[in-house]
C-alpha cells in the first residue's frame, strides 16, 4: 500500500509526462496596493480574507477556493500580474500568470506598489490539492505554496 502511494506521488511530479486538466476560474480583480511586502507569492484559501485581498471579493462565495497571486513589492507604478490560466496536475494547481514591467524610460508614478490579483475556482476542483505553483510567462517558477484543506 505504501509503495503504491509513493509511486503515485512521484509520478505526479515527473516533468515531461503530465496529466494536466484546465481549470476554469473566476477573476475577482486586481490591485496595485496588496500590502505584500515581499517578493512574488501565491496563497490559497477558502476565504479571501486570510489572503489579504478581501477588498476584491467582499462577500465570499460558498463552494469556492480563492487564489491570491502577488507580484511583490515594486518601487514604482507600471507593474502588474495577470492570471492567464490554471491547470491541475495530480495534487498540484499550476497557476500561469503574466508579470508586466514598465517599458524602459516610461513615466511611472513614483510610489511603492504591490500588484496582486484574486481569482477563485470551484471547491470540488480543488479537492485533494496539496500544493500550488506560480509560473510566469516564460515558464519560470515564481512561487510555491502548500495547500491545507479543512474538513467540512
Amino acid at each position: 500500500m505504501f509503495a503504491a502511494a509513493l509511486f503515485a506521488g512521484c509520478a505526479s511530479s515527473t516533468s515531461g509526462v503530465s496529466n494536466t486538466q484546465s481549470v476554469p476560474f473566476t477573476d475577482h480583480g486586481t490591485t496595485q496596493q496588496s500590502g505584500n511586502d515581499g517578493g512574488a507569492r501565491i496563497t490559497v484559501a477558502t476565504d479571501p480574507g486570510p489572503i489579504g485581498l478581501a477588498q476584491l471579493a467582499p462577500a465570499a462565495l460558498g463552494g469556492r477556493v480563492y487564489i491570491g497571486v502577488f507580484a511583490g513589492t515594486q518601487r514604482t507604478g507600471g507593474y502588474s500580474v495577470k492570471v492567464d490560466r490554471i491547470e491541475r496536475s495530480g495534487d498540484s494547481l499550476v497557476v500561469h500568470a503574466a508579470f508586466s514591467t514598465p517599458a524602459p524610460g516610461a513615466f511611472t508614478i513614483q510610489v511603492i506598489t504591490s500588484p496582486a490579483q484574486l481569482v477563485s475556482i470551484d471547491q470540488q476542483t480543488a479537492s485533494g490539492v496539496h500544493s500550488a505553483v506560480l509560473l510566469d510567462q516564460s515558464g519560470a517558477e515564481r512561487a510555491r505554496a502548500t495547500v491545507t484543506q479543512s474538513r467540512s
